[in-house]
C-alpha cells in the first residue's frame, strides 16, 4: 500500500528546506500530494488553548488570468493586494520539484477564490457554477505541473442534531426556496420535496419502540413502511444525488472543453454508509470522474467522523422521542445506514467504539462498498485522518490507525491520503512509513513530523 500527502492551509511549511522532507516522505510510501486550497498565510496554529493566526494575512497565490473568466461570462477576482513573490517562486519551483519526482500532484479546492458569480448557491446558479468552473481553470492553467484538482463537496447535509444548523451538514437545512429553479429543471416538484422533508422531520419525533422493532432488520421494504411509504421522500433523496451528479458533470464537461489539456478531477464523499444521504451516487460518478476519495473518519465527537455521527443521531432521535431506548435508536441507524457497530448497544458504548472488531467489520465493510464503484482499485484513494484532535473529534491513537489501515488494505486498498501534514505525529508517521515504505527510524533520521494542531 501506498499514501499520498495531504498539505492544507500551510503552504508555508513546504516552502522553507522542502527537499528533505520529500525525501523522508518518498522513503515512506508517499508517492503523491495533494495540496490547496492556494493561499498563503491561512493556517492558523492550536498553542494550548489559544489560537495563533499566520502573521501574514491570507492572499491567492496568484493573479488572475481575465482571459479565462472573459470566456466563461463572468468577473475575475482582483488579484492579491500584496503578491508575496517570493513565495511565489518557492511554490513554482516545489510543485515542479514534486512532479520531477515523479509523483501525483493534485490541488485541493482549486475553485477557491472565484471571483463574483450569481446570487443563488452553487448548485443551483449557473453563472456562480462560471465562476467557480473558471477559477479552476485559472488556477490548473497557471499551474501546469499539477495531473489535477480534488473538489471537497459542495454537498448535502447528514447530520439531524439540531445543534448543526449553523453548519452545511443539517439535513433539515437543505431545501431553501433557492433550490426551487433546480428542482425545477431536474424534474422535481420543489413543494412536494419540502412536504417531504417536514414529514421526515415530523416522523423523527414520534418513533416508538415497537414501530422500530418491527421494521428495523426488515431491509430496504421494512425501512420503507417504517418511512411510511413516502414517495416524495424517495424523491427527495433522487434529487439530492441527481443535483450532485449534474454538478460533477458540469464540472467535467466544462474544463473538457475549455482547456488544451485533460486534466484529472476528483471528489470526496463520505463514507460509503452515508455517501447516499449526502447526494453521492459513487457508481454514477466513478463513470466519468478519475479518482473518488471516500472519507475514511471513523472517530466519535468533532465533526464527519462515523461514530461521532451515529452518537449524534442517537442522542438526538432519543432526545425526541423520550419512550425511545439509546438500543431502539441504534436500530433506527441500522436500518436507515446498514451500520451495526460491533458491541455497542448504548450511546455510552460509543466512547469505545473503536475495537478490533470494528475495524475488523466496519473498515473492511465501508472500503468494500467504495472498491465496488470502481473498475480500478487505484481509482479509490480515501481520506485517513487520526491523531491527538481529528476533525475537533476524540484522539486516534497509532495503534488505531494501524488497525484502520491493515482493514482496509485487507479488503483491497492499495493507496489513501493522509489529512494532512502539518498534524501529523511522530507515532502516526512510524505506522504509516512501516505499512507503507520504509520505516522510519526517529534515531537515524533528521526528519520530524510537524505535529501541530493546524487549522
Amino acid at each position: 500500500m501506498k499514501l499520498w500527502m495531504d498539505v492544507m492551509r500551510d503552504l508555508e511549511y513546504l516552502l522553507g528546506d522542502y527537499e528533505p522532507i520529500l525525501d523522508a516522505w518518498e522513503a515512506g510510501g508517499v508517492d503523491g500530494l495533494v495540496i490547496g486550497p492556494l493561499i498563503f498565510g491561512a493556517h492558523k496554529l492550536v498553542l494550548g488553548t489559544r489560537f495563533v493566526e499566520s502573521a501574514e494575512p491570507p492572499m491567492a497565490t496568484f493573479d488572475p488570468n481575465p482571459t479565462v473568466y472573459k470566456r466563461l461570462g463572468v468577473e475575475p477576482p482582483p488579484p492579491p493586494d500584496d503578491p508575496r513573490p517570493d513565495k511565489r517562486d518557492r511554490l513554482e519551483r516545489l510543485l515542479t520539484a514534486i512532479k520531477r519526482r515523479g509523483w501525483s500532484l493534485y490541488i485541493f479546492q482549486a475553485g477557491w477564490g472565484a471571483g463574483s458569480g450569481g446570487s443563488g448557491p452553487l448548485l443551483a446558479d449557473e453563472r456562480s457554477q462560471a465562476a467557480y468552473q473558471a477559477r479552476m481553470i485559472d488556477t490548473l492553467e497557471h499551474y501546469p505541473m499539477a495531473d489535477g484538482a480534488i473538489m471537497d463537496g459542495p454537498e448535502w447535509g447528514y447530520e439531524i442534531a439540531p445543534h448543526h444548523q449553523n453548519y452545511r451538514s443539517y439535513i433539515f437545512n437543505d431545501l431553501p426556496a433557492s433550490m426551487a429553479s433546480l428542482c425545477h429543471e431536474l424534474g422535481y416538484d420543489y413543494e412536494a420535496l419540502g412536504a417531504a422533508k417536514d414529514r421526515l422531520f415530523a416522523r423523527f419525533h414520534r418513533l416508538d419502540s415497537r414501530e422500530v422493532a418491527q421494521h428495523a432488520h426488515g431491509g430496504w421494504l421494512g425501512a420503507s413502511l417504517f418511512l411510511e411509504n413516502d414517495p416524495d421522500l424517495l424523491a427527495w433523496m433522487r434529487f439530492r444525488c441527481d443535483s450532485l451528479t449534474a454538478f460533477f458533470w458540469g464540472v467535467r464537461d466544462c474544463l473538457g472543453a475549455q482547456m488544451d489539456r485533460r486534466v484529472k478531477l476528483g471528489v470526496g464523499p463520505r463514507s460509503a454508509a452515508f455517501a447516499p444521504l449526502c447526494g453521492y451516487d459513487v457508481p454514477r460518478l466513478a463513470v466519468f470522474l478519475d479518482i473518488l476519495l471516500p472519507k475514511h473518519y471513523f472517530w466519535q465527537n468533532g465533526f464527519d467522523g462515523l461514530v461521532g455521527t451515529v452518537s449524534r443521531y442517537v442522542e438526538t432521535l432519543t432526545h425526541w422521542n423520550p419512550g425511545l431506548s439509546d438500543a431502539d435508536a441504534l436500530l433506527v441507524v441500522e436500518g436507515l445506514f446498514g451500520l451495526v457497530l460491533p458491541g455497542v448497544q448504548s450511546r455510552s458504548d460509543l466512547a469505545g467504539a473503536l475495537t478490533p472488531e470494528f475495524y475488523e467489520q466496519i473498515v473492511t465493510q465501508e472500503t468494500r462498498r467504495a472498491l465496488a464503484a470502481v473498475d480500478d482499485p487505484a481509482r479509490i484513494v480515501p481520506w485517513v485522518d487520526a491523531g491527538r484532535f481529528p476533525h475537533d473529534g476524540d484522539p486516534m491513537s497509532a495503534g488505531d490507525l494501524r488497525k484502520l489501515l491493515r482493514a482496509a488494505e485487507g479488503a483491497g486498498l492499495q493507496r489513501f491520503l493522509y489529512h494532512h501534514a502539518g498534524n501529523l505525529t511522530a507515532s502516526e508517521w512510524a505506522v504509516m512509513s512501516e505499512l507503507c515504505g520504509q520505516p522510519w527510524r526517529p534515531l537515524e533520521s533528521s526528519y520530524r513530523p510537524a505535529d501541530q494542531l493546524v487549522l
